[in-house]
């Protein structure tokens, strides 16, 4: 390859990695695009039970330079959803994900559903399953209905921007979470932390206060340096 076809390709190489936004009008060079690939997210597909804790995160987002910790957002794996578990009035339908592998998670739009594989567009991504050793007397998988009940139960809710764990009217990511599993947490050393919230201190939780080394760690991205995760079980521990 002579110098000439070398800037050549080098050039179309970095147009195609450059983003162009109408409206307002700018450029965005983004050669990366997400960290989480194809062939992981496919791993992520063939594990995932219901019940599933995921928690993800990204770089060089604005918001999560508000969220303290590493991961900046935390979903339930619900699974495949029919329309008989359809409970809801017609206003807040538009919320629910029929079809297979379904996620729960609530955003600035509020709590809605979605595919597994749309939540999967990230940066950092790890799953975490409840532990049988944790809760030997324990039918996880048959807990789990209940889980899908509560979760559901809030699609539609508004976000809340005020983190306010005392009133469940309005669910952030990490509340709604919280509000599906609250009596299994305390097994796992899940529990609210004082943090200073929008200049007032309130007990709440952070995608990172999840990640403890009780649940079993289904899937974790390679984007996940393993110190890195240490460092989050030793804070959580």
């Amino acid at each position: 390859m002579n110098i000439f076809t070398f800037i050549y390709n080098s050039f179309l190489k970095f147009f195609g990695d450059i983003k162009v936004f109408k409206f307002p009008f700018f450029i965005l060079y983004d050669p990366g695009s997400y960290k989480v690939k194809g062939a992981e997210v496919r791993k992520v597909l063939d594990s995932v039970k219901a019940g599933d804790i995921l928690i993800r995160g990204y770089t060089n987002y604005l918001d999560g330079l508000f969220i303290p910790g590493f991961f900046s957002h935390a979903g339930l794996y619900l699974g495949d959803t029919t329309n008989s578990q359809l409970f809801m009035a017609d206003v807040i339908a538009n919320k629910f994900y029929t079809g297979k592998q379904a996620v729960i998670h609530s955003m600035a739009e509020g709590v809605f559903m979605e595919d597994l594989i749309s939540f999967c567009k990230c940066d950092f991504l790890i799953i975490l399953r409840r532990n049988q050793t944790i809760e030997p007397q324990v039918d996880i998988d048959s807990s789990q209905k209940i889980v899908f009940e509560k979760a559901v139960k809030n699609l539609g809710k508004a976000y809340d921007f005020k983190f306010d764990f005392s009133n469940i009217g309005n669910l952030s990511c990490t509340e709604l979470v919280f509000n599906c599993c609250d009596t299994i947490f305390p097994l796992y050393d899940v529990k609210l932390k004082p943090r200073w919230i929008m200049l007032r201190k309130r007990n709440v939780l952070i995608p990172d206060d999840f990640v403890t080394n009780k649940f079993d760690v289904v899937f974790k991205s390679a984007s996940i340096q393993q110190k890195r995760l240490d460092k989050i079980f030793l804070k959580n521990a």
